[in-house]
């Protein structure tokens, strides 16, 4: 795991992994950090994997995540299922889920990801599961930026999301809707007991614009330079959201997404400063073209 945190986030994550599981009666013992971009995941000794969520924005979203979890595991959908036990758990300031620890694998192709959402999408929605809602998560974040992040991006950041928010609510109902994943890629692929191909990072699950489980990558193809993948995910999946009259609309939402969601942690996250300040510039400069790097 690559990812390089200040030596104070870096206790501060382990003391809560620790309370969390004496919390859940498991024990700590080699937690290790496997990931960290939005949430924290931590793999433990025994088969459990632990995902935090940091603040308010994490709480919000601890709690809907449960539900929606319960939801696709009632319905068998293929997705990753929670382990037994009160959950989230609460901890210093962090929502703590716990999770069931499935096969991972390197070599997906985009056909692998195709298979689970075009089940994901078969699912008929009911009342009970959350909207889709990029745009409350962005309030969220931007409310809570690092003091790091200059006051010129801030603003111009909370102006393009007022602006995307208004461009979708006019284009919204040209657009299907059903149960989406919400961040599907390769990286949220897991494998069951049973050899079934299954997602995780429930964070965004809900009902939406079934669309939108095609721009991740869509806008990898440009920004991510991942051309020749993203046409095997559509021969797949056997859809080109680009083709939409709203593809503009959503790829403007996930282009902010993909410079909103780390800005409450960049004072405690230095190595992905450059990163972040290269997609942010392209992104005000109008530069549609300059590839963007994963964050370490």
């Amino acid at each position: 795991m690559t990812t390089k945190l200040s030596p104070d986030r870096a206790a501060e994550l382990h003391a809560a992994v620790v309370d969390a599981c004496e919390r859940m009666g498991l024990s700590s013992d080699g937690a290790q950090l496997i990931k960290y971009t939005v949430n924290a995941v931590y793999r433990l000794d025994i088969p459990v994997v632990v995902r935090m969520g940091s603040g308010n924005v994490g709480q919000v979203r601890g709690h809907r995540l449960i539900e929606t979890a319960q939801w696709l595991a009632a319905r068998d959908a293929p997705t990753v299922r929670l382990l037994d036990g009160h959950q989230p758990v609460i901890v210093d300031g962090y929502t703590v889920t716990f999770w069931h620890e499935l096969e991972t694998r390197t070599d997906w192709t985009a056909r692998h990801l195709a298979q689970p959402l075009r089940a994901l999408h078969r699912l008929s929605p009911t009342a009970s599961l959350p909207a889709w809602n990029p745009f409350d998560i962005a309030r969220r974040r931007l409310d809570a930026a690092d003091s790091s992040l200059p006051s010129d991006d801030l603003r111009w950041l909370r102006d393009q999301w007022r602006a995307a928010e208004q461009c979708y609510a006019e284009t919204k109902s040209t657009m299907p809707m059903g149960v989406i994943h919400g961040d599907p890629h390769t990286g949220n692929l897991l494998l069951d007991e049973s050899g079934r191909i299954v997602l995780c990072d429930l964070d965004e699950t809900g009902v939406g614009p079934l669309a939108w489980d095609l721009v991740p990558q869509a806008v990898g193809a440009a920004r991510f330079d991942r051309a020749d993948f993203y046409s095997e995910f559509v021969e797949a999946y056997g859809s080109d959201v680009r083709e939409e009259p709203y593809w503009p609309v959503l790829e403007r939402i996930r282009e902010l997404i993909m410079v909103t969601g780390v800005v409450p942690d960049m004072g405690h996250r230095p190595e992905i400063a450059a990163e972040h300040a290269h997609r942010l510039a392209s992104l005000r400069s109008g530069d549609t073209s300059a590839i963007w790097h994963r964050y370490q």
